[in-house]
């Protein structure tokens, strides 16, 4: 087909050196007039080169040759022989985050949407929608469960995700973490050895702290995920309660497991009587590709062509057992300042409503009122797909800036979803607490992979890059490159 022929003229041209990696390529319509095609059939054939990686989009910038994938990475693997560990991370964590919090820095650190990602405009009018015409409910405490309306449109969602949820069993949470905390309760008492991915979200590891459960490390590659043989070996061993796990864009390395995986997990769940606790916060932030836009403006020509996959289904979507737990919320999707959350809680509804209940009562009214509106005014998919397509170009402009400006030995993942890098640091420099010492000083923040896990993570740090890309950031990434290259770990 012609838009083959053009693709194989492009894949020529790249791999001679006329374009290289990291450059800009024609236009769609600067690529049909020099080759004498239509434009639908160049944007076929760049669909067909995004397809296989060869390319890349930026929003509002256009189409570059995609920089070379990074060698995974794989973490060090926990000692499967080690006894199960009693946390004491929490002073580290606030340490680190204290000293971030310094005014004046560059935030890689804060894995969240900045407000120029946020959709403040619908959730402003959204909220003033509420103040108009529903101010007096706004006034009113919903206790635990949370608005009735609310929990059916989120249902929806789950629904369109492949997980069969009925509103009910549905209970909105002050935020992701409060909706692992009360899950966590409900399903396990001080002592419980409870299985994580190493590495994890540190809030993962407060949250254990706190209730006094044991951990065990699970072997967790930083591109496939967790590693369910090593999740059953270590049930060989250990008495596993609950394992606690993010199986799709994972923080901090954006690991995403496999269909066949997943299923493998829940079905390991059931053989050996112990539940999961899926964390699914950036599971709506699949990112996009071409074919969206050129779908969503008519072109033509592409039904040959293999469509973008959809958001991943969750382990939910495979359990038959009420097995799982599922946790979220529109924190990363949305805005943090929601705090909204929420959590399928199958048969164990009950008793996680009673440890809300003990805690906060319930969430705010006029959040979920707010959110309720907003979900109806149908901007929500339009939303992701927007940021989507911002944070995949970010991942390539911070991989390309690796590429260059990091020492040799460097790697980083490149995820298909959210917005979080992680970067593996030859061990010949500093390591990344003593590096973010010397980055602080040039006003620059990231998050060390030591709060991620219990060891070996020395050398690794996570870096997010949720928010609007300027040259200024750009600058403050090279910088942490060249100070990540000082033998010493000192700079002059």
């Amino acid at each position: 087909m012609l838009y083959q022929r053009l693709a194989n003229d492009l894949v020529a041209n790249i791999q001679q050196g006329v374009y290289r990696p990291g450059e800009r390529l024609p236009s769609v319509r600067q690529l049909a007039r020099q080759r004498g095609v239509s434009v639908s059939t160049a944007v076929s054939a760049y669909q067909h080169l995004e397809a296989t990686g060869l390319v890349t989009t930026r929003e509002k910038s256009g189409i570059y040759v995609a920089v070379p994938s990074q060698p995974h990475i794989q973490t060090p693997e926990p000692n499967r022989g080690s006894q199960p560990t009693q946390l004491q991370m929490s002073d580290t964590i606030a340490r680190i985050f204290a000293q971030n919090r310094q005014p004046g820095r560059i935030h890689f650190d804060l894995a969240v949407p900045s407000p120029a990602l946020q959709p403040a405009a619908q959730l402003k009018a959204a909220a003033n929608r509420v103040l108009r015409h529903q101010f007096n409910d706004s006034l009113t405490l919903y206790p635990s469960p949370g608005d009735q309306e609310l929990r059916r449109l989120i249902a929806q969602r789950m629904l369109s995700s492949g997980c069969r949820v009925d509103a009910e069993e549905i209970v909105i949470t002050n935020g992701c973490q409060e909706a692992l905390l009360i899950s966590l309760q409900s399903l396990t008492r001080p002592g419980d050895v409870v299985a994580v991915e190493t590495p994890c979200y540190y809030g993962f590891l407060q949250a254990l702290e706190s209730l006094g459960l044991t951990v065990v490390s699970i072997a967790t590659d930083a591109v496939s995920g967790l590693d369910v043989q090593a999740l059953e070996a270590a049930l060989q061993r250990w008495p596993i309660r609950v394992c606690l796990c993010s199986p799709s864009f994972s923080n901090p390395t954006g690991a995403c497991m496999s269909e066949q995986a997943r299923k493998e997990l829940v079905a390991l769940a059931q053989q050996h009587d112990f539940y999961l606790i899926e964390d699914d916060i950036f599971g709506e932030l699949a990112h996009g590709t071409l074919m969206e836009k050129a779908e969503a403006k008519g072109v033509a020509g592409t039904g040959d062509l293999q469509r973008p996959k959809p958001r991943p289904r969750p382990l939910r979507a495979f359990d038959r057992d009420g097995r799982v737990i599922y946790c979220s919320s529109f924190s990363k999707s949305l805005s943090p300042g929601l705090r909204l959350g929420w959590v399928a809680a199958g048969k164990h509804r009950l008793r996680v409503m009673e440890r809300q209940r003990a805690s906060t009562t319930g969430t705010s009214t006029l959040q979920q009122l707010q959110v309720r509106d907003y979900l109806k005014s149908g901007h929500f998919d339009k939303h992701l797909a927007r940021v989507g397509r911002v944070y995949r170009s970010n991942i390539q402009r911070t991989l390309t800036v690796v590429a260059e400006a990091f020492p040799e030995g460097t790697h980083a993942t490149c995820p298909q979803g959210g917005f979080v890098v992680w970067i593996s640091l030859p061990n010949s420099g500093p390591d990344t607490l003593t590096l973010l010492d010397m980055a602080q000083e040039e006003g620059i923040c990231f998050v060390p992979g030591q709060v991620f896990g219990l060891q070996g993570l020395e050398y690794c740090l996570r870096i997010s890059v949720a928010q609007l890309w300027t040259e200024e950031l750009e600058g403050a990434l090279r910088s942490l490159g060249r100070l990540a290259g000082y033998p010493s770990g000192k700079s002059d």
